[in-house]
């Protein structure tokens, strides 16, 4: 949720007011703990030397007590009072958070984050969701029967935009950017969540996904996993389908493979997700990656 422009326009004035302001980029992750709404936590995410400055500048401080002030008036008006603060090129942009997000979203950007467990938990979810959609369009058709379930068809763009729609609603509340999004059409990705700074500058790539739904063929799933090997992103998913569970184990350890002969510029995480119309079920199998050293 972006900020009001007022809010902007109290932010940007007493930026202006430090010198040491154009050099700095970064973001400060900020929230509350107690129910008055007050600002009890702060985390920065600036190169060493930038915090310092904004330390030393006086800027910090004057920052965190402007932002208190803010939520406090937001409180009032019970709106959302977590949120993000980024700097870069001299610019200064506000984002506010659903309300208890900000640890989750400084979380989201540590160096040893994983986001391998969330991204199991929320697929099971969407497993769930999709098997009680199932059981209640059988029961519609048998008078209230559910055991002919399995009989009803979870079609490949029913998956593809429910893993969209829970991926990109938690990378929003996370307070990154998310693509595609809205009427803009794929980046390069099926989907991804950017860390932008202040001045829409790219300085990360969270997740990176590709999901094959459509093409059970290796070759076709071998596609657009070579697509996710590119990227640089911190954490990679793959979604496929296929029919039995001995295929799934089949397409992981080929994936595996690439994944383990590609020569990675910077350390990531995979996850490679396969779900068995056999079985109505997802499969995973965790894949970490290393720099390779030139």
């Amino acid at each position: 949720m972006n900020a009001k422009d007022e809010e902007l326009s109290r932010l940007e004035a007493l930026v202006s007011q430090y010198d040491q302001h154009q050099a700095l980029r970064g973001e400060l992750v900020f929230g509350a703990i107690n129910d008055d709404g007050r600002l009890d936590v702060a985390t920065p995410f600036f190169e060493d030397a930038d915090y310092e400055a904004l330390k030393a500048s006086g800027l910090r401080d004057a920052l965190i007590g402007l932002l208190d002030d803010m939520m406090v008036e937001r409180s009032a008006h019970e709106q959302a009072h977590d949120g993000i603060l980024r700097l870069g090129s001299g610019k200064v942009v506000l984002e506010w958070l659903p309300e208890g997000a900000s640890r989750d979203a400084a979380d989201a950007r540590r160096d040893d984050w994983d986001l391998i467990p969330w991204l199991i938990e929320r697929l099971g979810l969407v497993q769930y969701e999709a098997i009680e959609r199932k059981k209640a369009q059988a029961a519609e058709k048998h008078e209230g029967d559910t055991s002919q379930w399995k009989r009803e068809i979870w079609l490949g763009p029913d998956k593809n935009r429910a893993i969209k729609t829970a991926l990109a609603e938690e990378g929003q509340r996370l307070g990154f950017q998310v693509l595609p999004a809205g009427s803009r059409g794929e980046w390069l990705y099926d989907l991804v969540w950017r860390r932008l700074d202040a001045n829409r500058n790219l300085v990360g790539i969270p997740l990176a996904v590709e999901i094959e739904m459509s093409d059970n063929r290796l070759w076709g799933i071998r596609y657009d996993f070579n697509k996710l090997l590119q990227a640089q992103a911190d954490h990679k998913l793959m979604v496929f389908q296929v029919q039995t569970q001995e295929e799934v184990e089949a397409v992981f350890d080929r994936l595996k493979e690439s994944i383990d002969v590609y020569p990675h510029g910077s350390p990531c995480r995979y996850l490679l997700c396969g779900w068995s119309t056999q079985q109505n079920a997802f499969h995973f199998e965790e894949r970490s990656a290393q720099s390779t050293p030139m």
